[in-house]
């Protein structure tokens, strides 16, 4: 993406004036930059594996790159 394409995303029609910028901003870069998708397409969802015993799962089962099997081992 280059530089004028994000200043013309940004400040094209600004209004009169802009009581929080923060959120002018962002509701801008959503409204602006977001691809629209179609109705009724899948979300996809990010699954990564364990990094000792290869099991698939979500970012926050598998933390720093270990499953809770392989994290909290039997003991006994």
């Amino acid at each position: 993406m280059d530089a004028y394409y994000l200043t013309q995303a940004l400040t094209a029609g600004l209004p009169v004036s802009v009581d929080c910028p923060f959120g002018f901003v962002r509701r801008r870069l959503h409204d602006e930059l977001l691809p629209r998708l179609p109705a009724g397409t899948p979300v996809r969802r990010l699954m990564i594996e364990c990094t000792e015993c290869g099991t698939p799962g979500r970012p926050a089962a598998v933390r720093d790159g270990l499953c809770k099997r392989c994290r909290e081992p039997d003991l006994a």
